[in-house]
């Protein structure tokens, strides 16, 4: 297939994601350990994009085989999830960095990988079940003030739902921190609630990784 441009590992982030943004990417479901080098036996060199990937149950991606991708050859980028995780770690290693999201480890010294975290049903089209922190912090700075919500009732919100597992971070938990402990009006929350499945900022740097397509533009590491 030589109008295949890239191959992508994504499952949630790229949810609700227009169809024509996949066009030449060649997509593969959230990685997991073993996946990409495979993927690097398999093919000559070309682009790799990951973006989401699979833990606990099964071993994560390696630095290893990473490593290994970038040394055969392979424009290896990370976006969103674990792909910003990993091209954090590896950024000294010629892995690609791309978003707010990979942004955020240069940001925040207390920013950790549980931020990204979300259940997720475990098929395609791979519907996110709770709530990725990071997007919720993206909602807060990007409605927060005009809705009303203080910085000290994010703070509350926040600080609450990063005590707890991300698999309880769901709307209705997020709904009821929201307007019991920090007290934030029912009205705002509804708008932001509203607002946040359409915003979320892991899919959005997705979306915009697709769509500036900065391989194109980019010598190999």
């Amino acid at each position: 297939m030589a109008d295949v441009e890239a191959t992508l590992f994504a499952g949630p982030s790229a949810f609700g994601l227009p169809p024509s943004l996949f066009a030449g990417i060649r997509r593969r479901p959230p990685a997991r350990r073993g996946d990409i080098e495979r993927l690097v036996k398999r093919q000559p060199p070309g682009v790799l994009l990951l973006c989401d990937g699979v833990f606990q149950a099964v071993p994560a991606v390696s630095h290893a085989e990473l490593g290994a991708a970038l040394d055969a050859g392979w424009q290896v980028w990370g976006v969103s999830s674990l792909g910003a995780i990993r091209a954090w770690e590896m950024r000294g290693e010629g892995m690609r960095g791309h978003g707010h999201v990979y942004a955020q480890f240069a940001r925040y010294e207390d920013f950790t990988d549980d931020e990204m975290c979300l259940l997720h049903y475990p098929r395609a089209p791979w519907f996110p079940i709770t709530e990725a922190l990071v997007n919720l912090r993206w909602a807060f700075e990007q409605r927060g003030e005009a809705l009303g919500i203080s910085l000290r009732q994010q703070a509350i919100v926040i600080d609450a739902l990063g005590a707890l597992w991300f698999g309880e971070r769901s709307e209705a938990r997020i709904r009821a921190l929201l307007t019991g402990d920090a007290g934030v009006p029912q009205q705002a929350t509804e708008a932001l609630l509203g607002w946040l499945p359409d915003n979320r900022i892991k899919t959005l740097d997705l979306g915009r990784l697709l769509a500036e397509r900065p391989w194109k533009f980019s010598p190999a590491a």
